[in-house]
Parts: structure tokens; C-alpha cells; sequence
């Protein structure tokens, strides 16, 4: 929240790392049933199962924690956190800055 403009270089780091966490997000909860059907496919046992749950499961709590620690290079807050809520929408939580926003934003917030 502060007048000074922000560095473009360090604009474009930031928003590139938020919007790869995200995809790292994203893809890590969406691989998970296909990969139990080719589990499944290849050793349908109980114990397998539980093995690719366990492991996806360390995965998604990485996936969700990088999400959550993702600063907005605008206002400086968490980007999906507001309070101990984790939302992962397009938008900044507190400064509403878009997700696909290549250019660097007004420093001005209203």
C-alpha cells in the first residue's frame, strides 16, 4: 500500500511462482483418480491403494501449503488467504489484483 511503483522484474517473478503454485494446485487434485484407476489396473490391492493416498495426500497438503503462503506483488497479503480462509479464486483477496494481470497494476488501491 505504499506509493513507491513496483519493480517490474519483481512484478512478473511473483505472479509467474502464484500462478505456478497454482497449477501445481490444480493438477495435484486432479490426478489423483485417474492415477487410482491405473493403480488399480496394474495391483488392485488394499494396500497399494493406500499407499497412492498417502503419498497424493503429502503432495496435496504441499500443493495447498504453497498456495496459501502466495504473496499479491500489489498490496503484499496473501493472495488466496483472507483470515485462516484459503479460497484459490483469480483474484486477490484484498486488492482484488487478477491472476492473469501480465501488466503492472496502479499502485493506488480504492
Amino acid at each position: 500500500m505504499t506509493d513507491s511503483p513496483i519493480d517490474p522484474a519483481v512484478y512478473a517473478s511473483v505472479m509467474k511462482t502464484t500462478r505456478r503454485r497454482r497449477l501445481f494446485f490444480f493438477s495435484t487434485v486432479l490426478v489423483y483418480i485417474p492415477a487410482l484407476w491405473f493403480t488399480h489396473a496394474i495391483w488392485p490391492t488394499n494396500s497399494a491403494m493406500g499407499t497412492l493416498f498417502a503419498v497424493w495426500f503429502v503432495f496435496l497438503v504441499l500443493s495447498t501449503t504453497l498456495v496459501a503462503l502466495s504473496r499479491c506483488p500489489r498490496c503484499g497479503n496473501y493472495f488466496h488467504m483472507h483470515g485462516i480462509t484459503l479460497l484459490v479464486l483469480r483474484k486477490c483477496l484484498h486488492c482484488q489484483l487478477h491472476i492473469s494481470n501480465k501488466t503492472i497494476p496502479d499502485c493506488t488501491l480504492s
